[in-house]
Protein backbone atom coordinates (compact mmCIF):
# COMPACT_ATOMS: atom_id res chain seq x y z
CA UNK A 1 0.00 0.00 0.00
CA UNK A 2 2.60 2.55 0.83
CA UNK A 3 4.86 2.06 -2.84
CA UNK A 4 1.06 2.50 -3.81
CA UNK A 5 0.73 5.56 -2.75
CA UNK A 6 4.77 6.94 -3.21
CA UNK A 7 3.75 6.34 -6.75
CA UNK A 8 0.68 8.58 -6.66
CA UNK A 9 1.54 10.66 -4.38
CA UNK A 10 1.57 14.30 -5.05
CA UNK A 11 4.26 16.18 -3.26
CA UNK A 12 3.57 19.37 -4.70
CA UNK A 13 0.10 18.97 -2.86
CA UNK A 14 2.09 18.09 0.49
CA UNK A 15 4.64 20.86 0.29
CA UNK A 16 1.82 23.24 -0.10
CA UNK A 17 0.02 21.49 2.89
CA UNK A 18 3.07 21.53 5.07
CA UNK A 19 3.63 25.63 4.16
CA UNK A 20 -0.14 26.01 5.23
CA UNK A 21 0.44 24.38 8.39
CA UNK A 22 3.55 26.28 9.20
CA UNK A 23 1.78 29.30 8.08
CA UNK A 24 -0.90 28.54 10.45
CA UNK A 25 1.70 28.13 13.26
CA UNK A 26 3.38 31.43 12.63
CA UNK A 27 -0.13 33.13 13.04
CA UNK A 28 -1.07 31.00 16.00
CA UNK A 29 2.08 31.87 18.59
CA UNK A 30 2.31 35.22 17.46
CA UNK A 31 -1.00 37.50 16.64
CA UNK A 32 -3.90 35.08 17.71
CA UNK A 33 -2.22 33.46 20.58
CA UNK A 34 1.05 34.70 21.59
CA UNK A 35 0.55 36.75 24.24
CA UNK A 36 -1.23 33.88 26.23
CA UNK A 37 0.72 31.01 25.27
CA UNK A 38 4.20 33.20 26.74
CA UNK A 39 2.60 33.88 29.61
CA UNK A 40 1.16 30.04 30.43
CA UNK A 41 4.62 28.45 29.67
CA UNK A 42 6.07 31.14 32.08
CA UNK A 43 3.71 29.94 34.81
CA UNK A 44 4.70 26.74 33.89
CA UNK A 45 8.42 27.91 35.12
CA UNK A 46 9.88 27.80 31.78
CA UNK A 47 12.16 30.89 30.94
CA UNK A 48 11.77 31.69 27.24
CA UNK A 49 14.42 33.99 25.50
CA UNK A 50 14.78 35.48 22.07
CA UNK A 51 17.02 32.49 20.57
CA UNK A 52 20.16 33.74 18.37
CA UNK A 53 19.29 34.03 14.37
CA UNK A 54 21.36 30.42 13.78
CA UNK A 55 18.81 29.28 16.96
CA UNK A 56 15.69 30.59 15.61
CA UNK A 57 16.79 29.46 11.91
CA UNK A 58 17.37 25.75 13.17
CA UNK A 59 14.15 26.11 15.20
CA UNK A 60 12.07 27.30 12.18
CA UNK A 61 13.46 24.38 9.61
CA UNK A 62 12.80 21.67 12.11
CA UNK A 63 9.21 22.77 12.77
CA UNK A 64 8.91 22.92 8.93
CA UNK A 65 9.98 19.38 8.51
CA UNK A 66 7.83 18.21 11.18
CA UNK A 67 5.00 19.98 9.67
CA UNK A 68 6.02 18.26 6.39
CA UNK A 69 6.39 14.87 8.21
CA UNK A 70 2.29 15.68 9.32
CA UNK A 71 1.42 16.28 5.95
CA UNK A 72 2.66 13.72 4.72
CA UNK A 73 1.08 10.99 7.03
CA UNK A 74 -2.10 13.11 6.59
CA UNK A 75 -1.53 12.46 2.55
CA UNK A 76 -1.37 8.82 2.73
CA UNK A 77 -4.32 8.60 4.98
CA UNK A 78 -6.32 10.49 2.73
CA UNK A 79 -5.08 7.85 0.16
CA UNK A 80 -6.15 5.05 1.98
CA UNK A 81 -9.24 6.02 2.61
CA UNK A 82 -10.07 7.79 -0.43
CA UNK A 83 -11.27 10.73 0.77
CA UNK A 84 -12.09 13.02 -2.00
CA UNK A 85 -13.73 16.61 -0.75
CA UNK A 86 -12.58 19.53 1.35
CA UNK A 87 -15.43 18.67 4.40
CA UNK A 88 -14.15 14.55 4.62
CA UNK A 89 -10.67 15.66 4.54
CA UNK A 90 -11.38 18.34 7.15
CA UNK A 91 -13.03 15.74 9.16
CA UNK A 92 -10.02 13.18 9.06
CA UNK A 93 -7.54 16.05 9.69
CA UNK A 94 -9.63 16.55 12.56
CA UNK A 95 -9.89 13.12 13.75
CA UNK A 96 -6.16 12.86 13.64
CA UNK A 97 -5.53 16.14 15.15
CA UNK A 98 -7.55 15.85 18.17
CA UNK A 99 -6.79 11.57 18.77
CA UNK A 100 -2.93 11.47 17.76
CA UNK A 101 -1.54 15.00 18.21
CA UNK A 102 -4.10 16.57 20.67
CA UNK A 103 -4.07 13.32 22.75
CA UNK A 104 0.06 13.06 22.93
CA UNK A 105 0.34 16.62 23.82
CA UNK A 106 -2.08 16.31 26.71
CA UNK A 107 -1.12 13.48 27.68
CA UNK A 108 2.88 14.89 28.12
CA UNK A 109 1.26 18.15 29.68
CA UNK A 110 -0.45 16.09 32.24
CA UNK A 111 2.60 14.48 33.28
CA UNK A 112 4.46 17.57 33.21
CA UNK A 113 2.06 19.95 35.02
CA UNK A 114 1.16 22.31 32.67
CA UNK A 115 -1.63 24.83 32.38
CA UNK A 116 -5.53 23.21 31.00
CA UNK A 117 -4.71 27.22 28.52
CA UNK A 118 -1.58 25.68 27.19
CA UNK A 119 -2.81 22.23 26.34
CA UNK A 120 -5.95 24.15 24.66
CA UNK A 121 -3.56 26.27 23.03
CA UNK A 122 -0.59 23.30 21.98
CA UNK A 123 -3.31 21.30 20.38
CA UNK A 124 -5.47 23.73 19.07
CA UNK A 125 -2.58 24.03 16.52
CA UNK A 126 -2.05 20.53 15.82
CA UNK A 127 -5.35 20.15 15.50
CA UNK A 128 -6.45 22.73 13.12
CA UNK A 129 -2.98 22.47 11.24
CA UNK A 130 -3.72 18.75 10.66
CA UNK A 131 -7.14 19.70 9.70
CA UNK A 132 -6.13 22.27 7.19
CA UNK A 133 -3.99 19.54 5.82
CA UNK A 134 -6.52 17.15 5.33
CA UNK A 135 -8.69 19.75 3.24
CA UNK A 136 -5.56 20.40 0.86
CA UNK A 137 -5.07 17.35 0.35
CA UNK A 138 -8.25 15.53 -0.22
CA UNK A 139 -8.93 18.16 -3.09
CA UNK A 140 -5.80 18.43 -5.06
CA UNK A 141 -4.62 14.65 -5.40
Amino acid sequence: MLSSFLSHANFLSILVAAIAYFALGSLWYSVLFGKIWMAEVEKSGVNLKQPEKKGMTLKMIQTFLLNFVAAFSTAYLVFVSGVDNWLAGFKLGLLCGIGFAAAGIAIAFTWESRSFKLVVIDSGYAVFGIGICGVILSVWH
